[in-house]
Order: structure tokens, then C-alpha cells, then sequence
């Protein structure tokens, strides 16, 4: 199979927005009309039948958050599994928003279980590289073709509280990018990118340009746009001349850009993302 970056690549080059929708489904935030008397999870999997297609023609990657779906027990899970094949069956490339790191056998189980329902998945670094490891493999593999993308400068306000620590005469957060950058370095490219991302928050745009200095070879995955108040004007130094290198994400901007209450709730969605995709996408060529 084709790998996620190569697909993620030529779509870009080929005039897709470098965007990611992020899929985080409230129960409280769902249209009223939709199935109303039926459980969450039944719920979340039709609203993602009815959107997915909409997004298909805006974004060519989708990211499920699977904390709101494992917050309904096992049919949340089970919602997970079927939104993330519905995004296949549309040709959207999947990236598992499960922010997953541990060591040894527990990472493999982690890997095994998660690339079989997505392409890329995001991690945390914390334990090291022995808990990256097992990820790797699968992006190793020419018949996978997996990404992951690694948690290095976080959108969120705490991110300060452990990544601006000082090791050494540089912040936490600059030395977790050289390891990323490392862990890719021996890794298959497509258009100069290797298989192993950074989550780098878009809340951030003055330390950007650094960190992508860092990491001239990875996919910079950039949530905090909107609701946290990231600007994607701030962001063109995420991409390259070509603009790829970077994918902005969203997520309430647009699969919650509407009261619960609103019969026009799917066209505000499919025009929010249709506006989502010309900004990035602006700017990404402004980087030319």
C-alpha cells in the first residue's frame, strides 16, 4: 500500500487543502433532529455517515479523537471503529487522534490495535524511545505505510508547566523535536517527508519557525486553530515552497459551527470547511 505521507503529499500537491478536520463528537453538541431518541454512540456514528462526505470534499485527512468516543464505554468504541472505516470508504486518509506511548509489549499491543483502524495516530514521548518503537515498525513496513505524529509543543496553556523546562541550555520541547527528527531520519520518505510527525500547536506561532527548523523533515501537525485561538495567518512558516510540510487542523470550527437546534446544520458544515480549506490553503501558497 501507498504510505500515508505519499498520499497525503500528492493530494496536497495535487490542490487539496493541508487541513485536518478533527472529529470530537459531544452528545450535547449534536443536531437535535438527528435520531434523537436513540444512544450517543448510534447517534455520533450517523452524524459522521451524513458529514464524512461533506468533509471528503474539502480535507484530505480527518482526525477522530477517540476520548469522545470511549466516553460511551464500549459502543463509543465501537462508534470509533465505524467512523473511522466510514472515512475510508470516502477516501479520507485517518488519523487516530489516541495520544498513545508506553513500553514494550503494552506499545505493540498499542500499534496493533490502533493501525488497523487508522493510518497515522499521534504519541507521546514521555517513556522514551523504547515506547516509540513498535509505532515505527508499522511506518517502517513499505506493506503498512503508517505515520505517527509526536507530541512535541502542545497547543494548551500548560504546555509550559514540562516543555519549557530547560535541559541542558535549550527547552524540553526543542530536544523531544531533534529526537523526532532522529527517529525518522532512517525512515522511507515521499516529497522529503519521513513517516514521523510532530504535534506542534498553532497557539505557538512565535516559536514555529524554530521548531521547523528542528524538524525539516517531518509533517507538523498543527491543532489550536479557533476555539484556542490560533490564527492560521500565523502559521506559513509551517510549510515549504511547495506548501506541504504541515496540516492545519480544526475541529469545533466546523463539526460544531451550528446550534444543536439548526435545520441548515449539515450546509453550515460543509461551508465552514469549504472556508477552512481556502485559508490554509492561501497561506500554504503564500509560503511559495
Amino acid at each position: 500500500m501507498r504510505s500515508f505521507t505519499a498520499q497525503l503529499a500528492e493530494r496536497v500537491l495535487a490542490g487539496r487543502a493541508p487541513i485536518v478536520i478533527g472529529l470530537d463528537p459531544r452528545a450535547d453538541a449534536l443536531p437535535a433532529r438527528l435520531l434523537p431518541d436513540a444512544a450517543p454512540a448510534q447517534r455520533i456514528v450517523e452524524f459522521h455517515r451524513l458529514t464524512l462526505p461533506v468533509l471528503a470534499r474539502h480535507a484530505p485527512c480527518v482526525k477522530p479523537n477517540i476520548a469522545f468516543f470511549e466516553a460511551h464505554g464500549a459502543a463509543g468504541y465501537r462508534a470509533y471503529e465505524e467512523t473511522c472505516a466510514l472515512a475510508r470508504q470516502h477516501g479520507l486518509l485517518v488519523l487516530g487522534d489516541v495520544k498513545r506511548g508506553d513500553i514494550g509489549s503494552t506499545a505493540a499491543a498499542y500499534a496493533e490495535g490502533h493501525f488497523a483502524l487508522a493510518d497515522a495516530l499521534t504519541l507521546h514521548p514521555y517513556l522514551g524511545a523504547d515506547s516509540i518503537e513498535p509505532f515505527l515498525a508499522a511506518c517502517r513496513s513499505p506493506q503498512d505505510g503508517r505515520a505517527v505524529f509526536v507530541l512535541v509543543r502542545t497547543s494548551n496553556p500548560g504546555a509550559r508547566d514540562f516543555q519549557d523546562l530547560v535541559v541542558g541550555n535549550r527547552p524540553l520541547c526543542d530536544v523531544v523535536a531533534e529526537a523526532v527528527t532522529r527517529w525518522g531520519a532512517d525512515l522511507p520518505r515521499a516529497e522529503g517527508y519521513s513517516p514521523v510527525g510532530a504535534v506542534v500547536g498553532a497557539t505557538w506561532p512565535q516559536e514555529l519557525a524554530r521548531l521547523r527548523a528542528l524538524l525539516p523533515h517531518a509533517w507538523l501537525l498543527l491543532p489550536g486553530v479557533g476555539a484556542q485561538g490560533g490564527k492560521v495567518q500565523d502559521l506559513a512558516a509551517a510549510f515549504d515552497r511547495r506548501g506541504l510540510g504541515a496540516l492545519v487542523n480544526q475541529s469545533r470550527g466546523v463539526m460544531q459551527c451550528f446550534a444543536p437546534d439548526a435545520a441548515d446544520w449539515l450546509e453550515r458544515i460543509d461551508a465552514a470547511a469549504a472556508a477552512f480549506a481556502a485559508e490554509c490553503r492561501a497561506v500554504a501558497r503564500g509560503s511559495r
